[in-house]
């Protein structure tokens, strides 16, 4: 299976520095899935074809209510930019 290029933003680059090393293996971990398959994520609604932005939330540890949530477009052809990352309190589905 083919990787989707993929690029950060400045705001996600800036969030990324601010991280616990182990937020951002759980980030990795995110990029490679969403760079396997942009559609992985929850389509936010609204955007602008051929342009699509998504949201990838992940569990910071399997038994954790805390997550990490990647905001993200993808747009065919051009790849997936990383938007912003955030910590996420809520429980992950």
């Amino acid at each position: 299976m083919n990787e989707v290029p993929l690029e950060e933003a400045e705001p996600a680059r800036k969030v990324f520095g601010d991280l616990t090393e182990g937020e951002r293996e759980v980030v990795r971990d995110a990029l490679v899935v969403i760079g396997r398959n942009p559609a992985a994520g929850r389509e936010i609604p609204g955007w602008r074809p051929p342009s699509v932005e998504y949201t990838y939330t992940t569990p910071l540890a399997r038994d954790s209510a805390e997550a990490i949530t990647v905001v993200y477009t993808h747009t065919p052809g051009m790849g997936v930019t990383v938007v912003f990352y955030f910590r996420d309190p809520q429980v992950v589905d």
